[in-house]
C-alpha cells in the first residue's frame, strides 16, 4: 500500500512537470517571435532582451523535463520493488 501511494505521487509529480515544461516551451516560442518581430523592426535591443528570456525560458523547460523524468523514475522504482515484495 505504501509503493502504491508513493508511486501515485511521483507519478502525479512528473505529469505536473510536464505540464510546466509545456508552459514553458510555449513562453520560450513566444519571445522568440517578439525576438523577430523586433529584428525586423531594427529594435536590437529589444531583440536581444526578448532572446534572452526566450532562452531561459528553454532552460526552464529543459529543468522541468529532468525533473519530470526523475520523477517517472522513481515511480518505476517504486512499482519494481512493489512487485518484488508481492513474489516474496
Amino acid at each position: 500500500m505504501l509503493y502504491s501511494a508513493i508511486d501515485d505521487y511521483n507519478t502525479a509529480q512528473a505529469k505536473q512537470y510536464t505540464r510546466e515544461a509545456q508552459y514553458y516551451l510555449k513562453k520560450a516560442e513566444g519571445y522568440q517571435r517578439e525576438a523577430a518581430y523586433y529584428t525586423r523592426k531594427g529594435d536590437t535591443d529589444r531583440a536581444k532582451d526578448y532572446t534572452r528570456r526566450a532562452n531561459s525560458a528553454m532552460d526552464d523547460h529543459k529543468a522541468q523535463m529532468r525533473y519530470a523524468a526523475n520523477a517517472d523514475d522513481k515511480a518505476a522504482d517504486y512499482l519494481k520493488k512493489a512487485a518484488r515484495l508481492l513474489q516474496k
